[in-house]
């Protein structure tokens, strides 16, 4: 399985848009790994983990072809994460020569509910009709040549917000990407469903720091989840970890935050990274 990170920012991006904080001021100055967009993986090259209003700029900038996308995972409906309103250009007049005839796009119900409501406006029949929305809740299963499991995310109180483990030819991914730190009991479950992690990406919006607000993490909430999946027995030798989802308020650029995560193990992500994960 190829992981791609194709933006590792928070919803502000970094330099975040209309900020001149000193950081924001180095990522402009310095560019290169500290430029980070809105957060979106692509893995292999048909199904993407979030959609946001980014999605355009990352396939232009990394060559990718979204009609052989077949997969879309949505995390929750906040807008860095879920822009539905693309998906009225997939198809004709605006569309032509698909790769493939149907996209399905996993959410939870308030994501499906944003996603028909913001599209009804423009998409046209026979676009929808090549787009199926499948709501699934925590510990929902998606069987076929890839397995999909939903688990439950620590984010928008009133919103099933998710993330998801994806397994593909003998390989196991986990994204816990823009939540707050998972019970233990989530690995748990993950591991008894027969889930085993070979890579795993973490939110770590508040960079050195310890999450707060319980809606996202730090480097110190990524080690104490780490720990947690080797206790539940879900992390695969020599499990290749990642953090990502960085906002400008995080006082490290990449080379900072690098030199902090590397003590503990834990990689840093940057536009552009790829991973390839073994069974």
């Amino acid at each position: 399985m190829k992981i791609k990170f194709l933006g590792t920012a928070a919803a502000e991006g970094v330099p975040a848009v209309f900020c001149n904080c000193d950081n924001c001021k180095h990522a402009r100055e310095t560019g290169g790994k500290n430029i980070r967009t809105r957060s979106q993986i692509l893995i292999d090259d048909d199904m993407l983990f979030d959609f946001p209003m980014d999605t355009y700029m990352h396939a232009l900038r990394f060559g990718i072809d979204l009609s052989k996308i077949t997969r879309v995972l949505i995390s929750h409906a906040h807008m860095d994460h879920c822009y539905p309103q693309e998906f009225c250009m997939r198809g004709g007049p605006f569309a032509k020569n698909l790769a493939a005839d149907k996209v399905t796009v996993y959410c939870d119900a308030t994501v499906r509910e944003m996603f028909l409501s913001d599209t009804a406006r423009e998409i046209r029949p026979e676009v929808a009709a090549g787009i199926d929305v499948v709501t699934l809740h925590p510990y929902d299963e998606v069987k076929g040549d890839t397995r999909i499991i939903a688990l439950p995310a620590r984010h928008t109180k009133g919103e099933e917000c998710l993330v998801y483990y994806v397994e593909r030819g003998g390989a196991g991914a986990m994204f816990v990407n823009d939540t707050g730190a998972l019970d233990s009991t989530v690995y748990e479950k993950l591991a008894a469903m027969g889930g085993r992690v070979a890579f795993a990406s973490f939110d770590c919006t508040y960079g050195k720091g310890s999450g707060t607000s319980g809606r996202h993490m730090g480097i110190f909430d990524v080690v104490d989840q780490v720990n947690k999946m080797r206790a539940a027995k879900l992390l695969a030798p020599n499990a290749v970890l990642y953090a990502t989802h960085f906002s400008h308020n995080s006082d490290l650029d990449y080379e900072g935050m690098k030199a902090v995560a590397a003590e503990y193990g834990i990689n840093v992500s940057y536009d552009g990274c790829e991973v390839t994960v073994n069974a």
